[in-house]
């Protein structure tokens, strides 16, 4: 039985029991494989719902612009770090610049959901670090080029509306519930 902790001896016996759990821990953990990932050479796999960067995709059907330059994307942005001027055309609206400050971006994705043609979309990737922070402001050409060069994430905005949404109920139990609902009246 230990003594109190108000004497002397009783916070030098805690203090013991602390130093020694702790150092259960650390022998332990002392021949254990590291975990340690070396990154430049070794990449490290993301898992499937990763989300990293953004970047700006194509139509898969016609391989034009998907953004149509409607400017919901930079009104729903909270940091504001999203520029859009709309080019109107005869048949479609197309973005004329598209500016992103990636290096204020909180990655909140709401940019991502409002998206009505999946024009803006997130890909499994990080890996855009660099010195200087001027190559961080990315302009419609480089937003498209990351676009084609890194895989996408499964996080289009249709996807993630769909994922949002109340589930719908099943077809027989909506009428199966209005039934049962008028005969208890």
């Amino acid at each position: 039985m230990a003594p109190e902790p108000t004497s002397f001896l009783g916070e030098t016996w805690q203090l013991v029991g602390a130093v020694r759990r702790a150092m259960g821990v650390t022998l332990k953990n002392l021949f254990r494989r590291p975990v340690t990932v070396q990154y430049p050479t070794v990449k490290r796999v993301y898992p499937d719902r990763f989300r990293g960067i953004l970047a700006l995709a194509y139509e898969p059907d016609t391989g034009e612009e998907a953004c149509i330059g409607c400017r919901l994307c930079e009104l729903i942005c909270p940091p504001q770090v999203i520029k859009v001027e709309m080019l109107k055309a005869e048949k479609r609206n197309y973005a004329k610049t598209f500016t992103l400050e990636l290096y204020s971006c909180e990655f909140c994705e709401l940019c991502v959901q409002v998206c009505p043609t999946d024009a803006i979309i997130m890909l499994k990737t990080f890996d855009l670090a660099t010195a200087d922070r001027r190559e961080m402001l990315l302009d419609k050409d480089r937003l498209h080029a990351l676009g084609l060069q890194y895989p996408p994430s499964w996080a289009t905005g249709n996807r993630l509306r769909d994922m949002q949404a109340p589930p719908k109920a099943a077809r027989g139990e909506g009428k199966a519930e209005g039934k049962a609902e008028g005969k208890a009246e």
